[in-house]
């Protein structure tokens, strides 16, 4: 189980800017994106491979109107256009890009940058096949709970408190992220604190007092 938030335990452009990769990076384009605006709509002509510099992210597949959000891609991720994923700005973003063509041509000598990239997209089908089985199997405090947990496990800092840990997701990306309305998502958050399993200390930090209660939430029937 992952957090569907940094797929990768590498950072591309700190990884890039070793000596070792000089000149890698120099045929990368930069590009902003504002917040809400589609990459994949803009890259029909070409396939591109980008790695993130700043902002945030969200991959996502749209079917007969509804979203279903597979992860977050967040800085020093590197990912590729060339899916039927949509790619959105969820915050105002700044990317490196190259062509995939390029990109296959750079990447021969340095067989790291391919493993990681091969990490990744393992890491996006996961979270496909975790989007499906949630929607057929789970109800939305079950997901909740579960990227809760993952998040906690992932960042947290166990202190006398419990397990502490940062969100720093807004409620509207947490209710894109477990398929559910902002509302509900608010809702169920607060009924969470308000049970004693999960304490929030200011907008973004978490403590989780007991991490078996939490996890024992899992076990309760859909």
């Amino acid at each position: 189980m992952y957090s569907k938030m940094k797929l990768s335990q590498f950072n591309m452009i700190e990884l890039l800017k070793k000596p070792k990769y000089e000149g890698f990076l120099s045929d990368f384009c930069c590009r902003q994106l504002r917040r809400g605006q589609l990459l994949s709509q803009d890259c029909h002509e070409e396939s591109k491979v980008f790695v993130l510099v700043s902002g945030r992210l969200r991959l996502y597949l749209s079917y007969e109107g509804r979203e279903f959000t597979l992860s977050f891609l967040e800085p020093g991720d590197i990912f590729t256009t060339h899916s039927r994923m949509l790619i959105e700005a969820s915050r105002e973003s700044a990317i490196m890009m190259i062509s995939v063509h390029r990109f296959h041509q750079e990447v021969v000598s340095f067989p790291e940058v391919s493993m990681v990239m091969t990490g990744i997209l393992g890491q996006v089908l996961s979270g496909t096949l975790d989007v499906i089985e949630g929607i057929i199997f789970h109800d939305v405090q079950y997901r909740l709970v579960e990227f809760l947990l993952a998040l906690a496990q992932e960042r947290g800092t166990q202190t006398s408190k419990g397990l502490a840990f940062e969100c720093d997701l807004n409620m509207e990306e947490i209710s894109l992220l477990i398929g559910t309305t902002r509302q509900t998502a608010s809702s169920l958050l607060n009924n969470l604190i308000k049970e004693g399993v999960l304490e929030r200390h200011s907008r973004r930090d978490f403590v989780i007092p007991e991490l078996e209660k939490m996890e024992a939430l899992l076990e309760q029937p859909s």
